[in-house]
This record gives structure tokens, C-alpha cells and sequence, in this order.
């Protein structure tokens, strides 16, 4: 009998501990997934924004940027949130790529304030002061496309742990 009291114990701390890291699992794809979306969103917005600036449509173009801001600033909080989950299991892989994303998003928020400083400057037609932040916008944007395709690799890399 006091043999299958500890084996008993070991089987419910077994099961409920493999129910809590699937449940985190499970919390980290839906995470993905809207740190993916609203990633998308954001590089909408801050096309658009760069596309109404061209255009010279500054309210258009301060208002998308304004979206992409929100955008890029929640997917960065949901990465947060799931580099948090990652680090609880202790997988790096899910690490590296929330670090990753993170350092991506980081590059994405610093090129849409670079966007949102340019755009009131073209409207005062401070062109020249305009080109320079969108210089340095294109420039984090860059950054951020270099983060992405790491991003883009762990995930080929690992096809278990990402779903498609």
C-alpha cells in the first residue's frame, strides 16, 4: 500500500504538470498568432502613412501613423507576454524568436516615430529635415526586415513548434 501511494502522486503530478506546459503551449501559438496580425496591420498602416506622405496628404498620413504606432505597440506587449511563457517553459527556441520579434518590433515603433516626425515637417515644407527622419525611418525599417528574416528562420528550422 505505501508503494502505490508515491507512484499514484507521481502520476497526478505527471499529468497535471504536461496539462499546465500544453496549456502554455497552446497560450504561446494563440500569442503568435496576434503579435502576427497586428505585425501585418502595422506594416499596412505604415505604408499607407509613407504612401499618403508621398501623396501630400499629411492628416491621412499622421493618422495611419498613428495606427501603425498602436499596432506595432500591441504587438510588442503580446510578445512580452509570450517571451514570458517561453522563458516559464525554458525553450529557447521560443526565446529566441520572442527576443527576436521584440527587437523587431523595436525597429518598427523607432521607423514610425521617424515617419511621425517627418510628416508635419513636410507640411511645413522643411523638406530637407523631413528627408532625414524619413532616412532614418527607412533605415529601422531595414533593421526590422533583417529581425524578420531570423524570425522567418527559427520557424523553418523548427515546423513542430510553429504552426502554419
Amino acid at each position: 500500500m505505501r508503494k502505490i501511494i508515491p507512484i499514484f502522486v507521481l502520476i497526478i503530478l505527471t499529468v497535471s504538470l504536461s496539462g499546465c506546459l500544453g496549456t502554455q503551449i497552446a497560450q504561446i501559438d494563440q500569442l503568435t498568432d496576434s503579435i502576427n496580425d497586428h505585425i501585418k496591420a502595422g506594416d499596412g498602416f505604415f505604408n499607407q502613412a509613407a504612401a499618403s506622405t508621398n501623396k501630400y496628404q499629411y492628416t491621412a498620413a499622421q493618422s495611419q501613423a498613428e495606427n501603425a504606432s498602436s499596432e506595432f505597440n500591441q504587438a510588442r506587449t503580446t510578445s512580452q507576454e509570450a517571451l514570458i511563457y517561453s522563458k516559464n517553459l525554458q525553450d529557447q527556441v521560443y526565446i529566441t524568436y520572442f527576443q527576436i520579434t521584440l527587437q523587431e518590433l523595436d525597429a518598427k515603433i523607432n521607423a514610425t516615430n521617424q515617419l511621425k516626425v517627418a510628416i508635419p515637417l513636410f507640411a511645413r515644407n522643411d523638406i530637407r529635415t523631413g528627408n532625414t527622419h524619413v532616412d532614418s525611418a527607412n533605415q529601422f525599417m531595414e533593421q526590422s526586415l533583417e529581425y524578420q528574416k531570423q524570425r522567418e528562420e527559427i520557424v523553418q528550422q523548427n515546423p513542430t513548434k510553429f504552426k502554419s
